[in-house]
């Protein structure tokens, strides 16, 4: 080709040429050369679903979160590195950086995309896939607010509108937000007219009726966590959404984890190793012959469970057992078992004491079964059925069977319950009542971020 491009500039045809390499450039380069394949700019929404699940199950409860709050409520035990520090009660912005990042741009900014692709794509609306994402944010801004208290979110993803340092809402703003998501989501469940079904569903295959019950659920655990602030009605209120909630462990809002894709505590012990079952908890467990111990425990090189006294660094200590760190074991959201626990708790403080029996012996024998995949009725019957119930009963059985997930740490501000000894080398009086703010959130929007330290009280713990 170079002699005909030749023979055309000695004839002085310069401008025919542009013309023709442009011409000729339209017919043999790919107009979508610079379209991204595994980037593509409209995914349909059963390949977000899935991705956004996951997120879930990996942030909130599989390992960044629950981690920290199972060290601090001695189920856990850091022996070494930043599980050791933050077992003495150090915790820093760029300690949950990767958590609060991922908060925001993997599930609620990924759950506002699916939720108006659900709501806005003319022809394919569908209210249960709306229904789902909303239940995912209310879930995560539950659990998120929980521990850090004030959070961007009514001018969160609003880049579009060039708001790029969104203000702080207030905790009590959050909690009323996420009940009105939670009703709308249910609303989206019970419309009649829906086009496109629930599909990639990993946590319920496509179920809505499942799905509302996961919402009634979590309306459930956050009405009752108000209990500080709305007295009684707080107890009235946990009832009426438990009512409509999980019917058994089958409805239980899991994360699943496969071969391909491990269970995030299995993934961390064996790439970091620093945390170990910590005595408190074991011992709890052992006193009362609790068959869930062999579940929650491995056994140590000698055969045994045994736990890490706090602080003593125990290396050969128990790690996690296969119910919470086995390599497909899934991270459990919120459980049958939960909110049976949350039924008792309020029938008890209403003084409802037989309905608080029920369903206390109800929460424990759930739980057993979840866990051990047995009934136990023996040791429930010598050790659960016909025990006088009482507040801290309630709760320290619930610290057993929600371990694992963020609750107990919630529960223990709450309520008390159980009592946990503050560990030798603690930098502070008392366990922390909240986390920092990730570190790219001062870096980025100090201005608006509220000056506070881990030992401020959250609105509702106030």
């Amino acid at each position: 080709m170079e002699k005909y491009i030749y023979k055309i500039l000695k004839a002085g045809g310069l401008a025919f040429v542009f013309v023709l390499l442009f011409s000729s450039c339209e017919k043999w380069i790919d107009s979508s050369i610079n379209i991204d394949p595994d980037s593509p700019a409209d995914v349909p929404m059963k390949l977000m679903l899935p991705a956004i699940e996951q997120s879930l199950g990996y942030n909130l409860t599989g390992n960044n979160l629950v981690r920290t709050t199972n060290i601090w409520m001695q189920q856990f035990d850091g022996v070494s590195r930043q599980s050791f520090t933050e077992a003495r009660y150090q915790l820093l912005p760029a300690d949950v950086n990767n958590l609060w990042g991922s908060l925001y741009t993997e599930i609620f900014m990924n759950s506002k995309v699916l939720l108006n692709k659900a709501e806005k794509t003319v022809g394919r609306e569908s209210p249960y896939n709306a229904g789902v994402a909303r239940v995912i944010t209310a879930t995560t801004l539950g659990i998120a607010t929980d521990v850090f208290g004030d959070m961007p979110f009514s001018k969160a993803f609003r880049g579009n509108e060039n708001i790029l340092n969104p203000a702080f809402d207030t905790q009590q703003k959050l909690y009323d937000t996420l009940i009105v998501i939670l009703d709308a989501a249910i609303a989206n469940f019970d419309n009649p007219t829906n086009l496109v079904a629930v599909g990639g569903d990993v946590i319920y295959s496509g179920s809505v009726a499942k799905w509302k019950k996961a919402a009634y659920s979590i309306k459930a655990r956050h009405t009752l966590q108000l209990s500080g602030k709305n007295g009684n009605a707080a107890y009235t209120d946990a009832l009426a959404a438990a009512a409509n909630g999980f019917a058994s462990n089958a409805d239980d809002f899991i994360v699943p984890w496969n071969a391909d894709n491990h269970n995030p505590i299995f993934q961390f012990m064996e790439q970091r190793t620093d945390i170990r079952m910590a005595a408190p908890f074991v011992n709890m467990m052992k006193a009362n012959n609790d068959p869930r111990l062999a579940f929650y425990v491995a056994k140590d090189g000698a055969g045994n469970y045994t736990g890490s006294v706090v602080g003593s660094q125990n290396e050969d200590a128990s790690k996690p057992g296969n119910y919470i760190a086995g390599a497909t074991t899934p991270s459990v959201i919120m459980s049958y078992a939960e909110l049976k626990f949350i039924q008792a708790e309020a029938y008890f403080k209403l003084g409802q004491t037989a309905n608080a029996q029920a369903a206390f012996e109800a929460a424990v024998a759930a739980s057993v079964l979840k866990v051990t995949g047995n009934a136990n009725t023996a040791w429930l019957t010598a050790n659960i059925i016909g025990v006088p119930v009482t507040h801290e009963l309630i709760m320290t059985q619930k610290y057993i069977a929600t371990f694992g997930t963020n609750q107990p740490y919630a529960d223990y501000r709450r309520t008390g319950y159980p009592a946990i000894a503050l560990p030798p080398g603690a930098v502070l009086t008392a366990m922390p009542t909240r986390f920092p703010y990730g570190q790219s959130e001062i870096t980025y929007n100090g201005a608006n971020v509220p000056s506070v330290t881990i030992s401020d009280n959250l609105w509702w713990d106030n």
